[in-house]
């Protein structure tokens, strides 16, 4: 995609994706600290849906050039961070003891089913958007490029979904007081 969009080298491409860990790398332990000590992981999934959905429509619609784009994977990294950190310690404060193992289980997976079943679809979509290019890229025409905007937009859609069960997450964790927006550690 960055080859695509941005008219850049393979190299180029790979430091601009390589950059995604960034964000999760300095982020994640400081989100698990300050979950642990003030709380908000459903108000954080939402963030991190919010700028997973952001990164994706920089992706779809803006303008990118190499600095953006540098910029939007780096906020992919953080959305990366925010969701699972704050994921993670909230399935203890909502499934009971003795079924913890199988929610856990279950949000396995399901996120493997995800990463089996979207890259399919993204595939599928990228076809159909662009009919004519996978064949004219195997003939040795480098004009040929794809149009990945409908597949970010689709990525975007699917994180302004996930801003919606968060939303939705947040809502029943106030009249159920699982406590998703406490802190993980109780002084």
């Amino acid at each position: 995609m960055m080859q695509n969009k941005l008219g850049v080298s393979p190299e180029t491409a790979g430091f601009i994706s390589s950059m995604l860990p960034i964000g999760t790398i300095i982020l994640t332990p400081l989100l698990g600290f300050y979950l642990d000590k003030k709380g908000k992981g459903a108000t954080m999934m939402i963030y991190g849906a919010a700028l997973l959905t952001i990164a994706h429509l920089i992706y779809a619609v803006a303008p990118l050039n190499v600095a953006l784009a540098v910029f939007a994977i780096i906020v992919l990294g953080i959305a990366f961070s925010l969701v699972p950190a704050s994921m993670w310690p909230s399935v203890p404060k909502i499934v009971e003891d003795r079924y913890l193992g199988s929610a856990y289980a279950l949000i396995f997976w399901i996120q493997n089913i995800g990463l089996m079943i979207i890259p399919m679809l993204i595939g599928k979509i990228l076809e159909w958007v662009n009919p004519g290019v996978a064949e004219r890229i195997a003939s040795g025409d480098i004009t040929a490029i794809y149009d990945y905007t409908i597949p970010m937009l689709v990525f975007a859609a699917l994180g302004f979904l996930a801003i919606l069960l968060g939303f939705m997450l947040r809502k029943e964790d106030k009249k159920k007081k699982y406590g998703l927006d406490a802190p993980n550690i109780q002084s």
